[in-house]
């Protein structure tokens, strides 16, 4: 991730105007989805959703969060 990638998809850090997130605060966003693994005879996993915030980092970076809206049960 480069601050080239975020400034070119107009990501802006919410905390100063004008301003272009930098990766830093990008990565600190994204550092709160987490995958939670539930074990209950079967197995069960969940990824967080994104927040509107992190939704503009992953489309920035092309990350293919299609299947994160779902659980997987094995």
């Amino acid at each position: 991730m480069t601050g080239e990638d975020l400034a070119r998809a107009g990501v802006h850090d919410p905390d100063v105007d004008g301003q272009v997130m930098t990766p830093r605060r990008a990565l600190a966003e994204l550092a709160t989805i987490r995958l939670h693994r539930l074990d209950a005879r079967h197995r069960i996993e969940l990824v967080d959703r994104p927040n509107p915030r992190q939704r503009e980092i992953l489309d920035a970076l092309s990350v293919d969060t299609s299947n994160w809206n779902r659980a997987e049960i094995a």
